[in-house]
This record gives C-alpha cells, structure tokens and sequence, in this order.
C-alpha cells in the first residue's frame, strides 16, 4: 500500500507462490486437540497412579465396571454437551430420565406394554420434555438456566405422580438382563455390555451430528455469536428447540439404561445427575461459554470422574471427599478452559507464523 496526500494507490503484484495465510499450517490441524489434552493427560496419569495405590484396580472386571457406571451420565452428558456449545444449559436432564424410566416401568409392569413400545415410550417422553424446554427458551427468549431449573421440578413431579411416590418393578426380565447381559459374553468368557455398545452408539451418532451436519455447525455458531449466526440464516427458534429435544432424548436412552440396571425406576432416581453431566462436559473440555468443544471429550471427562469414584471407593475414601474431589476437578477444568487453552492457541499460533516464514 502507497499513500499520497492527494490519492492512495493500492498496488497488487501476482506471484504464483501462495500467500503466508493461505499455506497450509500442520501446527493448526492439531488445535482442536487442545481441548482434550488436560483431560486426556489427567486421566493418564490417574490410572498409573491408582494402579500402584490399589492393586485390583487395573483388573479387567473393575475397569469394566467403570465403563458400565459412568455409561448413563456419558449419554445423558452427550446432550449435555450439544447443549451448552449451543450456548446454553439444561438442568432437566436428570428429572427427564427419572420421569422417561417411570413412564417406561409403568407401560412395562402396569400396562401390559411390551419391551419395544416401552423403550419407544422413554425416548418419547424424554423427546417431548426437551422440546418443552427448546421452545420456552427460545419463542419466549428466557434463559435456559431459568427454564430447566423449572422444569426439573415439574418433571420430578410428574414421575412422583405416575408412581404415587413409590418404586416401580416387575418388569420382564428380558428387559433387566439387558442391564447386565453381554455381547459374546458366555459362562466361561467375558464379554461386551450392552450398555457400553449403546453408550459407544450414541457417542459416535452424537460426534456426527455436531461435527458432520449443517444442525451440528449451526449450533457452534449459534454458542459462537447468536446475531452472526441469525444474520447468516441459521432459523435460531427451530435450532434451539431442537437441540434441547436431542438432549431429552438422550435422556430417554439414559433411563433404559439405567432401569435396566437397577431393575426399578425411582421418581427421583435422577437427582444430581444434571450436576454429573455438566460436570464430564466441562471436564472434556466443551466450553461453558458455547461455540467449542465435542463429543470425545465429554466421554473422557464421563470416564475420568467415574475413574476418581471408583479409586476413592477402593480406597475407602469417604463419599464427601470424592464429591469435594471432583469438585475441585470441575473448577480446575473451567479455569484450564478460561487461561489454558488460549495459551496453548497463542503458542501454537506463535510456532505456525515462525513455520511459515
């Protein structure tokens, strides 16, 4: 650029070498990765560590056991974390699967319901309670910390209502084995859960749908900067509502899951549940601020606070102590998601410009 007092002249050369900007930069294709190193790293070293202070805990039965608890809050944190890129929060993903599990028990042992319809009864029930919360959230432009709060009470409610307060059980043990059955599992050989194929199904359709959709990009740009995205025609009541029926459905998913583990369904069976799938999500690196953050992640960060249960309970540590340390894991995750990952981004943006010149 050349500057006059009287004129500006703006003198552009050809050269059939590609700019600095547009040079392909390996150092940028490992950014997304940031998001998962603490977790990654953490979980790393909590293994090796718990494998020296607790001799069974590298046995195959425990670590299986591990996958198989933390397999409800992985699923339900899997809506979770479209959720909150979205920008926004559900609080009712806990009452949402305690009311689906009621409704599924009832339709089972007081219906006449087959397993199919009953399964089909959860995930339409958690579908249409998250789709409740879309829709007040977005047609009527109330914060979704404020609608979930509310609706987690009136979902609680409603299951304490199908069940007069009690436990529901009877149901066909075709469906409670499911809880403990096993692919290739036999008398003599371990196998597969079910459980955890299901939550590993719903991992991989969740990653899909939010890395490999024009729904799943509009929902990083809706976290990103609302008005952008509205200005470049993502339809922001459709989006939103959508994403809150996603997490209800999962939710749905999660009560089958976790009826058929308990082979009852409590009205309140999940309470603080909400707070456990904000927790693997933040642990995984989604970030509380929208717009960043994935599916792999959240099932790391769902592993890595289960793994802390598991060690503290082999350790006989006491469960005000684990709940104080997976709080502190919590504040550590949203301080590494504030001043860590931008300091990783500087650096290797720092390394791509010295790379490139």
């Amino acid at each position: 650029m050349v500057e006059t007092n009287d004129e500006r002249c703006l003198i552009v050369s050809v050269n059939p070498e590609p700019s600095v900007a547009s040079r392909p930069n390996r150092t940028f294709q490992i950014a997304p990765l940031i998001n998962l190193i603490a977790p990654l790293c953490f979980l790393f070293v909590l293994g090796i560590v718990l494998s020296f202070l607790t001799p069974h805990f590298h046995d195959r039965d425990n670590l299986k056991q591990i996958l198989v608890q933390a397999a409800a809050i992985a699923i339900l944190a899997c809506g979770q974390t479209a959720v909150i890129i979205s920008g926004n929060i559900d609080l009712s993903v806990g009452a949402m699967m305690a009311l689906s599990g009621i409704c599924a028990a009832d339709a089972m042992a007081n219906r006449h319901v087959g397993i199919p319809g009953a399964m089909l009864i959860a995930c339409g029930v958690g579908l249409a309670a998250g789709a409740v919360n879309g829709f007040i959230t977005s047609v009527g432009k109330i914060p979704s910390f404020i609608v979930t709060l509310g609706s987690m009470g009136i979902y609680y409610g409603l299951g304490g209502i199908i069940s007069n307060s009690q436990n529901i059980g009877g149901m066909p043990a075709a469906f409670t084995n499911f809880g403990s059955a096993e692919l290739f599992g036999s008398e003599g050989r371990d196998g597969i859960p079910y459980i955890i194929l299901l939550m590993i199904a719903v991992a991989i359709v969740s990653h899909i749908l939010l890395t490999r959709t024009r729904w799943g990009r509009s929902l990083f740009a809706i976290g990103g900067n609302t008005e952008a995205a509205r200005l470049s025609g993502v339809r922001l009541p459709k989006t939103i509502t959508g994403v809150f029926a996603f997490s209800g459905l999962l939710a749905g998913i999660a009560a089958i899951v976790n009826v058929a583990r308990s082979s009852v369904a409590a009205h309140d069976a999940g309470t603080g549940y909400e707070l456990y799938a904000v927790a693997a999500t933040v642990i995984g690196g989604t970030s509380l601020f929208g717009g960043q953050g994935g599916v792999i992640g959240t099932i790391i960060g769902a592993l890595l606070m289960f793994t802390i249960r598991n060690g503290c309970a082999l350790m006989g540590i006491k469960p005000e102590v684990e709940r104080a340390v997976i709080g502190t894991v919590v504040i550590l995750a949203v301080l590494y998601d504030r001043y860590g990952q931008p300091f990783f981004r500087r650096m290797l943006e720092n390394r791509g410009g010295a790379g490139a010149h």
